[in-house]
């Protein structure tokens, strides 16, 4: 009796089994284990991290406010570091330099002269004064000797002594001040000179900068005209400071974009991205996400934050403004 229980009471254990695990409440979810991917699809447009931009030359506008752009780097060219991307008319600088050479020759031949002249007046004072001296002695030697004459003739003599001994003090004085008055004089003069020489260095650093080279390697971009909205060109002239273009490094690029509201919940800095661009859609390119607006913004009638994602690979095919 005993042993023919025992298969009985197996078969009832794995029927038990068999139902238990076959019977499940709708609704449940099978639990597997493994990473989670969640993914949310946003677009945005593609921008460089380091990027320059290029402006007319920053320099005196005593050569006028405007001028033409005699040369320009090819719109979309990969430039590199240093080389010359804009090229600025030269004439008003070298014209204004032609004038401040001629007038700083014009004031070194004048100091020349002054110097000369200087120098001849103070000779000639000082023959005056040997003169004066010498009459200034006769003099003295009459009064000594005048105590013999009458008192009529002294008092003549001893008027003519004291006006040569005024004509000599006068002259000492100013033998002793002209020194310094023509020092005071040759100061002035030279002031001018460098005054003449700084315009002159000036003008020629303000020409060295017409010529403008790229201050990195990147994409050479082509600013629009102002005046007309169109790309600015070879023959254009531009104000003095406008912007001509601008050059991003395309080596290190990022994504600048917009997450909806519904969304933003899902996206924090640190998170890996997929980037995918419209014009190279089978191509995949790696990012990270770098920082999430806290403020939301109204875009399209729509509540969007703004987002970036660096790109943490380099390549060649990525181009600033591609979607």
């Amino acid at each position: 009796m005993k042993t023919k229980s025992l298969p009985y009471m197996l078969c009832s254990a794995l029927l038990l089994i068999s139902i238990s695990c076959n019977n499940r409440e709708d609704g449940g979810y099978y639990v597997t284990k493994g990473p989670f991917r969640q993914s949310v699809i946003e677009t945005g447009e593609l921008q460089a991290v380091n990027a320059s931009s290029l402006s007319m030359p920053r320099i005196n506008y005593i050569y006028g406010s405007n001028f033409k752009i005699i040369g320009l780097a090819q719109h979309g060219k990969i430039v590199q570091k240093g080389e010359t991307v804009i090229k600025v008319d030269p004439a008003p600088v070298q014209k204004y330099i032609i004038e401040k050479g001629e007038s700083l020759e014009n004031e070194i031949a004048s100091s020349n002269k002054l110097k000369a002249q200087l120098n001849n007046n103070l000779q000639e004072i000082k023959a005056q004064f040997k003169n004066e001296q010498a009459a200034f002695d006769i003099k003295k030697l009459g009064l000594e000797r005048s105590k013999f004459e009458s008192a009529g003739i002294r008092k003549v003599i001893e008027l003519e002594y004291r006006q040569a001994e005024i004509r000599l003090n006068k002259l000492k004085r100013s033998l002793e001040l002209r020194p310094k008055l023509d020092s005071l004089d040759f100061r002035i003069q030279r002031i001018k000179i460098i005054q003449k020489e700084n315009e002159l260095n000036a003008a020629q650093k303000d020409l060295a900068k017409l010529v403008v080279t790229s201050p990195l390697e990147g994409v050479f971009v082509v600013e629009e005209n102002w005046r007309n909205g169109q790309m600015i060109k070879v023959g254009d002239e531009v104000y003095l400071g406008s912007p001509v273009a601008r050059i991003p490094d395309i080596r290190t690029m990022k994504v600048k974009g917009y997450v909806m509201e519904n969304d933003i919940s899902k996206i924090r800095p640190g998170l890996n991205v997929i980037i995918r661009l419209d014009a190279l859609p089978s191509v995949a390119f790696n990012g990270k996400v770098t920082s999430v607006s806290r403020v939301c913004i109204k875009r399209d009638e729509k509540n969007v934050f703004h987002t970036e994602v660096l790109i943490t690979e380099s390549d060649l095919r990525l181009k600033p403004g591609m979607t």
